[in-house]
């Protein structure tokens, strides 16, 4: 056990199914709910995605068996207040079920409605993967598939569904571009909710200014009301890559590419972005590659600059710090190993907790840690919680409810 203010959650490995700490610990003790899930297999890749608004929580199983090996599931979990404990609500599957569909692989989750993606294949140059809204019917309670965003590209730019994001009406999907041979680009789409029929609609296209040598546009991406971020990785290319920010201008309901900022070294660069502040993840900076994670904000005139460089209080070499990231108001999520115990590879995989003092620094709190390699595959912050994902093709899959206030 670190020394406080630094405090750390430790669950023995053969306590796992049977530990519940309680949400009424103090906030200087980690709080961890190991949410309930049946399938003891390593097979479903549960907890491979994850997301969460307020009170619900969503896991991605991928690889679940369905209606068919790697058809795949989503499951949706809601919290109760009185028992203190989350519990399984629906279980979300499309109608049109195809085995190696990986259904919930990619998620997003806004209110009473969630974005999934169906992407067996990341690769090539243009599959035909989809992206599918499910909402939650207000009267029954029921979750029913509402839509599904097909491919309508012309362009060689990748594989449709490569990541999702979800806000309110609007909605975020990439293509991947050609992340292993690095010939093409992806781009980033912009969906509208009609709010009379119910259809989704393409307004934008959104693409780098940069070039491939800037990163292969259209990795993962984040959305917040009118502000859009995409990466654009290097992946295996010994070169770092860039984020763009781009902007609506609703006197013109136009985006335009307000930001390119370059030097982010990470193979696949996570990012999330949070009233107006962007974090990003770069799990191979820093002396011996320790990894960082970097906090862009906007100033009074309009900029986007850097403004704090996060770093694990104790880094360890090759410690793979910001490999996720996750944030949500004054509370930063950031996965990054630990523990290595004089060996020369990783053994155990925490996230930190990052938090933000009123003068506007952002400091280490603690680390949750389940003394696991494939903890913080995911992360989702959202308000009081955060849910953390736990996936490994050796291990079954998990994930966890942590709160963060």
């Amino acid at each position: 056990m670190k020394a406080n203010p630094t405090s750390r959650v430790i669950v023995a490995l053969g306590l796992l199914a049977v530990i519940v700490v309680s949400f009424t610990a103090s906030p200087a003790n980690g709080q961890i709910f190991k949410i309930p899930y049946a399938d003891t297999s390593a097979a479903s890749a549960f907890g491979v995605s994850v997301a969460i608004d307020g009170n619900r929580a969503l896991v991605g199983a991928s690889a679940e068996n369905n209606c068919g090996p790697n058809s795949g599931a989503v499951y949706v979990f809601e919290r109760d207040s009185e028992l203190e404990t989350w519990v399984q609500m629906a279980r979300l599957t499309p109608r049109d079920c195809v085995e190696g569909d990986f259904f919930g692989h990619g998620l997003s989750l806004s209110g009473n409605r969630a974005l999934i993606t169906a992407s067996g294949n990341l690769t090539s140059r243009n599959a035909s993967n989809a992206a599918y809204v499910f909402e939650r019917d207000s009267t029954s309670g029921e979750w029913v598939e509402a839509a599904k965003i097909v491919d309508e590209r012309k362009e060689e730019e990748g594989s449709f569904a490569a990541s999702v994001s979800l806000d309110g009406d609007r909605a975020l999907i990439t293509t991947s571009g050609d992340p292993i041979r690095h010939r093409y680009a992806g781009a980033a789409y912009i969906y509208e909710r009609h709010p009379v029929s119910g259809r989704w609609i393409r307004s934008a296209r959104l693409s780098g200014s940069g070039g491939l040598a800037q990163g292969v546009f259209g990795g993962n991406a984040a959305l917040d009301g009118d502000v859009a971020v995409i990466t654009s990785s290097m992946y295996y290319r010994e070169k770092p890559g860039s984020i763009y920010v781009f902007e609506r201008d609703p006197s013109t309901d136009t985006w335009h590419e307000a930001k390119r900022f370059g030097g982010i070294d990470d193979i696949l660069i996570s990012v999330d972005i949070s009233h107006g502040r962007i974090l990003v993840g770069e799990s191979r900076d820093g002396d011996h590659e320790s990894g960082a994670a970097t906090l862009y904000e906007k100033t009074d005139a309009g900029e986007w600059t850097l403004s704090q460089t996060l770093h694990p209080r104790v880094p360890y070499k090759h410690g793979a710090f910001g490999s996720e990231v996750s944030f949500d108001g004054d509370s930063a999520l950031i996965a990054g190993y630990d523990e290595q115990l004089g060996k020369n590879f990783n053994i155990d995989r925490v996230v930190y907790e990052f938090k933000r003092k009123p003068d506007g620094e952002w400091t280490q709190r603690r680390i949750f840690d389940v003394g696991a390699v494939a903890f913080g595959y995911s992360l989702a912050a959202s308000g009081e919680f955060a849910v953390i994902g736990e996936h490994s093709d050796q291990e079954p899959g998990a994930a966890y409810v942590v709160r963060l206030r």
